[in-house]
This record gives C-alpha cells, sequence and structure tokens, in this order.
C-alpha cells in the first residue's frame, strides 16, 4: 500500500535488511496460504450488475454478442473485505512480534552494556593499582642502583682500621695484640699470634669501651685456641671508642679486674 518516496525508502531498506526480506516472506507466504484457504460461494447475479454501473464509463461499451458474463457471488464480495483485514491482522502481528523481539535484545543489549561498563570501570581500577605498584617498585630498583653503585664505589680496605692494643702494666713480655676493626659494621678481628696462652683457671676476656659510659662492655670471653679470634661488639647508642683485654677467672667476669691490652680507635 506504499507510495511514491514511501514506497522508494522502504525498497532501499529491503535490499539491506535480511530480517525485513524474511519477514516480507513469511507474510506473502501467509498471504497466498489465506487467499487458498477462502471458501467459495456462488455470486449473485444482481452484483454483477451493480458493480458494473459503479464503476462503469459514461459511455459504456457494449459487450459482444453471444459473451459470457462472469458473475460474482454476494458472499464472495463480502469476503473480500475480511481477507484484507485478516492480512492486515496477520502483517500487525508479525510487527508487532518483530518489534517485542526487538525490544528484548535492545534491553539484553543494554544489560550487556552494563556489565561491561562496570567491567571496564574495574579495569581501569586495577590499571591504576598496577601502575601504581610499578612506579613504587622502579623506586626501590632505582634506590638499590644507586646503592649498589655506592657499595661498589666504595674501598673495604679504607674502611678497616688496624688497631694494636698496647700493653699494659702486668702484660707477658714480648706479647703483642692487634685488632683489625671495621667501624661501619662494628665488628673486627683479633691478632693473637704473640699472645700467650693465659694461666690455669683463668682466661682472657674482650671489652669495648663506648664514648657514652666509662663502664666497659663485655664483648666476650677469648678461646684459649687459634691465632686469630673474630668478635662483634654489642648494640650500644654509642660508637666503640676503644677495646680492651683484660685477664678473669675461667669464664669471664661482669666487671674488669685488670686491664692488660689497651687500644683507642
Amino acid at each position: 500500500m506504499l507510495e511514491g518516496d514511501e514506497l522508494i525508502a522502504f525498497q532501499g531498506t529491503l535490499k539491506q535488511d535480511p530480517s525485513l526480506q524474511a519477514l516480507v516472506q513469511e507474510l506473502t507466504e501467509a498471504s497466498n496460504l489465506l487467499a487458498k484457504a477462502l471458501p467459495r460461494y456462488p455470486v449473485s447475479p444482481a452484483l454483477h450488475d451493480t458493480i458494473l454501473r459503479q464503476v462503469a464509463p459514461p459511455d459504456p461499451i457494449p459487450e459482444p454478442a453471444g459473451a459470457p458474463r462472469k458473475r460474482i457471488s454476494s458472499a464472495g464480495a463480502k469476503g473480500i473485505p475480511w481477507a484484507l483485514a485478516a492480512l492486515l491482522a496477520i502483517f500487525c502481528g508479525f510487527l508487532s512480534l518483530g518489534k517485542s523481539r526487538s525490544e528484548v535484545q535492545v534491553a539484553r543489549l543494554n544489560k550487556d552494556n552494563g556489565s561491561l561498563q562496570l567491567r571496564l570501570a574495574g579495569l581501569d581500577s586495577e590499571r591504576n593499582r598496577l601502575e601504581a605498584r610499578v612506579a613504587a617498585l622502579e623506586n626501590e630498583r632505582n634506590d638499590l642502583t644507586t646503592r649498589g653503585a655506592s657499595v661498589e664505589g666504595r674501598d673495604a680496605l679504607k674502611e678497616v682500621q688496624t688497631v694494636p692494643l698496647a700493653p699494659q702494666p702486668g702484660a707477658p713480655a714480648g706479647s703483642e695484640v692487634t685488632v683489625l676493626w671495621e667501624q661501619r659494621k662494628q665488628a673486627g678481628v683479633l691478632e693473637l699470634s704473640k699472645l700467650p696462652p693465659p694461666p690455669a683457671e683463668k682466661s682472657y676476656q674482650l671489652w669495648a669501651i663506648t664514648t657514652g659510659s666509662p663502664q666497659p662492655v663485655n664483648v666476650g670471653v677469648l678461646a684459649s685456641t687459634g691465632p686469630r679470634a673474630t668478635f662483634r661488639a654489642p648494640r650500644t647508642t654509642s660508637p666503640v671508642a676503644a677495646l680492651a683485654i683484660s685477664l678473669e677467672p675461667l669464664g669471664g667476669s661482669p666487671t674488669p679486674t685488670t686491664m692488660l691490652y689497651l687500644g683507642r680507635m
């Protein structure tokens, strides 16, 4: 029933829309089946004359003599509008069904779009978190690189200090004790090759004297065997200013009773 521009627009859309093509095909088949399913009724002779009088031109053309007249029954004429109405109803039903399907699809697409938006927001948040983590790791790497360069550029031998412990009154004659001391680590090595073994029931004990306290801090009892002994000063708030060795009862004392060797850092 379309005309003019509407018909042209519809035909252009029909060529490009497969779903519309399928719908038109279904409607065409349905209309064909509907036309074939209509009952046949005898046509009233008066109906034919009435229709001709309404549609005939002012000067009717006479029919050839002996030509048979085609007659349409009144019942058949009445059935035509009902058939058109049924066809229109079917067409409207298909349109309504297509519209309902489209609305369902649009609703589903809107729901999917909402889910995708939430997913994208979550991914953006995760990306920001990962970027912050990467930035933190970059800072840590730069810090480690700087510290590594500082360590590589430092001469470890220059940080080791050789400190001789001077013999005090009562020290064995000819004895010597030397300390290789590393201030940064607060640790050192005692050179004991020229220190004679302690008397029986006695022990050598090492002490650290800090700048913050006049009372020596116990470092430990020296083993009676071995030319060298490693040690580490106790953790204190003040740096070590001097090291001392005393001769104590076997097992050591809480405070020094003698002072055989003393060396300032």
